[in-house]
């Protein structure tokens, strides 16, 4: 039976005048402390279960180049783990204003691999993230170790996260900082004494310091290890053609190279993160092939014929369409503040477009908490008053179609699971197949303000096979 070890990294907050501070101690040479181990080639890859009530952690709806597919707390948890890379994301690391100088500063035998979302938070050793209610006082965030097993971290919900991509406000939790220093334990860091390092143990609200590696730790992640091998596999360029994928680099083994992709739909917490091509050949510079169909948009990854840490690329961001034809959907239009917060309600989804995978799941967050509302769908687009809000979704020719009445969350959030094998999905004007291009928006209570009710933005959906 294998032991389960347990850290609690305690980011403890001294207070002045209701601002957070970050004591600096006395510089050493050498500050960064080791937990033991490290994550073998097999535990690289990253996901997220997104359990977060409070909207602020999913109200990031900007897409990113470099972090192609995702938004909302996604998007923040991969850009924390990103930094620890060994050589800038995509050869620019752009798409952060907090961030000029990239993310990707390690410089170790280390990159992280981007596997997207998880079904739920898993055991211990599942390498997932997730939020955790009934912390203990004070506790911000912890990572649960074995390392050379995986790991799992948690964000505790007792504060307010802050998805970013700006400073957060309000004293929220910075999440990609939190992130990149709850995944510096998860690489088989302790805290460092340097004041200045993300492993320092303690965190700043309204900065975003945390979330860019510093000298020390970088010196850590290289101890750990080793400092990127000159024959370290190495993507320099992907190209796609319809479905052939042509990666571009060097490190490669002629036979029994490996590339790995994000699935393109979610995960079982406790099953196969990541979609593995096995025995690809290689020219040493050069590989091509035809995507795997449940390939979606997030890292693709080498690994060449051997096993150690300098045997696995960098990580190489890409937007691969889920079988060859299906788009991600999409938000349009907007939202209006409701009595629930200043922002407005935001779609936001799970899943994938594709008809028969039929696994999309509709998310909203922002609405006003604990009101009941629905999401519904029709052919086209539109943006006209109504209510307190903005009507993004018109019938056509076809109608509007309703789907159950939901209840939002004590955060304003809901989400609902699609069938297309249920009414109204099934049959009539409203059947969803492959082709079809539907629009869809929640509309929901917002009681003793103006007309009573008010609505999300769109997202536009272009279901495929």
């Amino acid at each position: 039976m294998k032991l389960q070890a347990l850290l609690k990294a305690l980011l403890p907050l001294t207070a002045l005048s209701g601002a957070a501070l970050l004591l600096l101690p006395a510089q050493h040479s050498r500050a960064y402390s080791t937990l033991g181990g490290n994550l073998g080639f097999t535990q690289r890859d990253v996901r997220v279960f997104n359990n977060f009530e409070d909207f602020h952690a999913n109200n990031n709806t900007n897409a990113e180049s470099n972090f192609p597919g995702y938004t909302g707390c996604y998007l923040a948890l991969w850009k924390g783990t990103a930094d620890w890379a060994s050589e800038l994301r995509g050869g620019t690391g752009e798409g952060d204003s907090t961030q000029a100088g990239g993310l990707g500063s390690g410089g170790a035998n280390f990159d992280a691999f981007w596997a997207g979302a998880a079904d739920g938070v898993g055991s211990s050793n599942s390498n997932t993230m997730s939020a955790v209610s009934g912390c203990e006082s004070g506790l911000v965030a912890y990572c649960e170790i074995p390392i050379s097993d995986g790991w799992r971290i948690r964000y505790c919900e007792e504060w307010q996260w802050d998805d970013g991509p700006g400073p957060p406000l309000n004293n929220r939790m910075d999440l990609q900082g939190v992130c990149s220093h709850e995944y510096g334990h998860a690489l088989g860091l302790g805290h460092s004494d340097d004041g200045s390092a993300t492993m320092y143990p303690s965190i700043n609200f309204n900065g975003v310091i945390e979330r860019s590696i510093e000298a020390d730790d970088v010196a850590g992640v290289q101890f750990v290890y080793g400092v990127r091998d000159a024959n370290k596999p190495k993507i320099t360029n992907i190209s796609v053609t319809g479905l052939t994928m042509t990666i571009t680099g060097s490190g490669f083994s002629s036979a029994d190279n490996q590339v790995w992709f994000t699935p393109a739909s979610t995960t079982s917490a406790g099953g196969t993160p990541k979609i593995t091509l096995s025995n690809v050949s290689s020219d040493g510079s050069t590989l091509s092939f035809t995507i795997p169909s449940n390939a979606g948009p997030g890292d693709v990854m080498v690994k060449n014929s051997g096993n150690s840490n300098g045997d696995i690329s960098n990580a190489w961001p890409t937007t691969i369409i889920p079988g060859g034809g299906c788009e991600a959907p999409a938000n349009y239009c907007t939202s209006t503040p409701n009595s629930g917060g200043p922002f407005g309600a935001v779609m936001g989804f799970q899943g994938t477009a594709s008809y028969s995978s039929n696994d999309l799941v509709l998310q909203c967050y922002g609405a006003v908490p604990n009101q009941f509302g629905i999401f519904y769908y029709g052919p086209a687009q539109t943006s006209a008053p109504f209510g307190n809000g903005q009507r993004c979704v018109g019938a056509g020719f076809q109608g509007t179609f309703r789907l159950p009445i939901l209840q939002t969350n004590a955060f304003g959030d809901v989400s609902y699971a699609l069938d297309y094998g249920q009414a109204p999905m099934n049959a009539g004007n409203g059947t969803i197949v492959d082709g079809m291009e539907y629009n869809f928006q929640f509309w929901f209570r917002d009681p003793g303000v103006g007309a009573n009710f008010n609505l999300s933005d769109g997202l536009n959906v272009i279901f495929c096979p």
